[in-house]
């Protein structure tokens, strides 16, 4: 029984130091975050402008027919390349070669006439009047055969340059009329480039210039041009120029009217440039904590150009100021300390 007792005693004792063991245990608290930081620095920053381009054709018409005829031959097939002066079409041209070999004979005729009167007018056998009649005979039936000539070939349709034939509208035998549309005919090398640029920034740009364009309906496809002319006036709609550019070599993949985005590098800055991840979003804007010993404050930046894992600084940092670059999650208010360590390979 004094065993028990001595046991109960024990127990009570040990229940009534647990607080004081509580209270005598160190608080375990957390040290300020472990962050990357940098020294930032001035680096050349190219200023590049992007617009959204239209590229066009440097040829396209629609061929037509400037006589009626009917079609005897199509010597195309739709989608082909085809070169300059390539024979397309013909009409039908009975009527026309049998008027052809009758006044390719009168011409004969009088030439022939015409020589045996230069012979008479030498020996003076005929009048100088009906010599020159002869003379003039010759010229207007060589007139005559030339207008048939020139009939034969408004009855063949040839590509007056070299490019890709569209869709035909017609078929062999139709008839067509004067002025019929009949296929189209584009050439896409070289292309042309519409490009609008706003009032703002069209002073900045020049002849000569150098853009480069990238055509989001043909991946991997790049073309490289140069600005050719601007339009002398402002559109009265966008209040933009459009500037028109040339592209040497273009490919068989565009079509007439594609959009492209077209890039023109403007100059080249000397900035402030950082690594696009020490930027923190918030609402709506950009801060950047900068380090003074072991302090971070957030400080709102204006962001300029950026590049691929890099963005250039237009206002609130200066040459020389240290950031954080890598553990901004861990920082939740607009200062606090940290435990800044070296960013390892820098920018």
């Amino acid at each position: 029984m004094f065993a028990q007792a001595k046991s109960s005693l024990a127990g009570i004792a040990l229940l009534l130091s647990l607080p004081l063991m509580v209270q005598a245990a160190p608080p375990n608290k957390k040290g300020p975050p472990t962050v990357e930081v940098m020294p930032v620095s001035r680096a050349s920053v190219p200023q590049v402008f992007t617009a959204i381009a239209t590229l066009r054709a440097d040829e396209a018409i629609t061929l037509k027919s400037e006589v009626a005829g009917r079609v005897t031959a199509i010597r195309f097939t739709e989608g082909q390349q085809v070169k300059k002066g390539q024979s397309l079409v013909q009409l039908d041209t009975d009527l026309l070669s049998a008027e052809l070999a009758q006044t390719k004979a009168n011409v004969d005729l009088a030439q022939s006439e015409y020589a045996r009167y230069q012979s008479l007018y030498k020996e003076q056998q005929v009048s100088a009047i009906d010599y020159e009649r002869k003379k003039a005979e010759v010229a207007q039936t060589q007139a005559s055969m030339n207008l048939v000539q020139a009939k034969l070939r408004q009855k063949e349709i040839r590509a007056p340059f070299t490019g890709v034939i569209g869709l035909r509208q017609f078929s062999v035998g139709d008839v067509l009329q004067a002025n019929q549309a009949l296929v189209s005919l584009t050439s896409f090398s070289p292309l042309k480039a519409d490009i609008k640029i706003p009032e703002t920034s069209s002073s900045k740009i020049n002849l000569k210039q150098a853009v480069t364009f990238t055509v989001d309906a043909i991946p991997n496809l790049v073309l490289n041009g140069q600005v050719v002319a601007m339009e002398s006036s402002l559109d009265s709609s966008s209040r933009a120029v459009v500037v028109r550019a040339a592209i040497p070599h273009g490919d068989s993949r565009i079509k007439a009217g594609m959009t492209a985005r077209a890039s023109l590098q403007l100059s080249t800055l000397n900035e402030i440039v950082i690594p696009e991840q020490a930027l923190v979003a918030q609402r709506g804007k950009f801060v950047v904590f900068t380090v003074k010993g072991e302090l971070a404050t957030a400080v709102p930046v204006v962001v300029g150009a950026r590049q691929t894992g890099k963005v250039a600084i237009v206002s609130g940092l200066h040459e020389g100021d240290v950031i954080v670059v890598s553990g901004q999650n861990k920082l939740s208010k607009p200062e606090m300390p940290i435990k800044p360590v070296p960013m390892q390979g820098g920018l």
